[in-house]
């Protein structure tokens, strides 16, 4: 059965086999990097958002933010947006043409931003919502 847990694991294997991530966190933002742990860019982080229960699906629902460390200068901020950019469409590519083995599905169209410095380190990227529709029978 799909909940929080196999969802969030499958994030992660999206990370762990992705050639440019280095580093999966989830949950409130002012825990990354609170371990002894130092974070390697670029990251993917999701935080889970009230989500819906349906008769027949359930819809969980995520901020995503995919990041990396910018120069001192800033000079490579539009590098990183568009690196930033390619990550996620690799993310929704993955769901969209089902590479994984679970059987949810990522809802499209997913709006994202980019923003520029969160963390304790100047981060700059892009922020989604995504929303992943969980189909279920909810028999006893």
């Amino acid at each position: 059965m799909n909940n929080y847990r196999t969802i969030i694991e499958s994030f992660e294997g999206f990370v762990e086999q992705h050639p440019v991530l280095q580093t999966f966190t989830w949950g409130d933002l002012s825990d990354v990097g609170r371990d002894n742990n130092k974070i390697k860019y670029p990251i993917l982080h999701v935080i889970p958002q009230p989500s819906t229960l349906e008769k027949t699906y359930t819809d969980f629902v995520f901020n995503m933010i995919i990041g990396d460390m910018l120069n001192e200068d800033e000079s490579n901020q539009l590098d990183v947006l568009k690196t930033s950019h390619l990550i996620l469409q690799d993310f929704s590519a993955y769901y969209i043409n089902q590479l994984t083995d679970n059987t949810f599905q990522l809802l499209t169209p997913i709006t994202f931003s980019p923003f520029l410095d969160r963390l304790d380190d100047v981060l700059c990227g892009v922020e989604s919502t995504i929303t992943i529709r969980v189909e279920a029978s909810f028999c006893l």
